[in-house]
């Protein structure tokens, strides 16, 4: 090191103030990922009723994606699937994520653990979204059911399809609120559609609630 002291500034250009979907006065929207492909930004997200105390998750069971133009950040359209349930989850930024061609995966974990306040009918899952394209292509990937019943809950994109990831060790009625506990270690192979234990155990969460 040679003792200097090195800065970073940032600058805000401009301020757009665009909707995410039609709301209604109650859901108020959660942002869990966002990637720019092709001149387009998508944004994982769901909705919460915040008059109640603590808030409640809405409409758990359907992953939603909205995307708009970049750099205009024009609203395009809100994409849709029922397929899997609500992508990423509070504070994780797990819902979207780019691969090396410009195409896209979804994520959806499904969990209590992650802050929901229910756990959704779905399997966690993988869907996909082929570059510059604003509709899922019929990729699924049931992650849980690869795991042998077990749930992914934080990932990190390492390159050619495959994901760190750190999977609970607990069966979903096992699982409490906020508590992505009991981890473990695991390579997911998108591509092969495939999880394999790397014998790391016993690890702690990456992500303070």
């Amino acid at each position: 090191m040679d003792g200097q002291i090195y800065t970073m500034e940032y600058y805000l250009v401009r301020k757009v103030t665009k909707p995410v979907n039609e709301l209604s006065t109650s859901d108020w929207p959660r942002l869990t990922g966002m990637t720019v492909s092709d001149n387009k930004i998508y944004i994982t997200y769901y909705l919460t009723d915040e008059t109640k105390k603590p808030s409640v998750t809405r409409y758990i069971n359907k992953a939603y994606v909205a995307v708009y133009s970049y750099p205009e950040l024009e609203y395009i359209t809100t994409m849709e699937d029922e397929r899997a349930a609500i992508a990423g989850s509070w504070n994780a930024y797990n819902g979207i994520f780019q691969t090396e061609s410009g195409n896209m995966y979804t994520f959806s974990n499904t969990s209590i653990a992650n802050g929901f306040t229910e756990n959704s009918t779905k399997k966690a899952a993988f869907l996909h979204i082929p570059k510059g394209t604003t509709q899922f292509d019929d990729y699924y990937f049931d992650v849980e059911t690869a795991a042998r019943g077990l749930k992914p809950v934080h990932l990190q994109y390492l390159g050619n399809g495959k994901f760190f990831a750190q999977v609970s060790t607990l069966q979903s009625e096992e699982m409490t609120r906020w508590a992505d506990k009991e981890l473990k270690a695991c390579i997911i192979d998108v591509k092969e559609k495939t999880v394999k234990d790397n014998g790391i155990r016993k690890l702690p969460s990456v992500i303070s609630h």
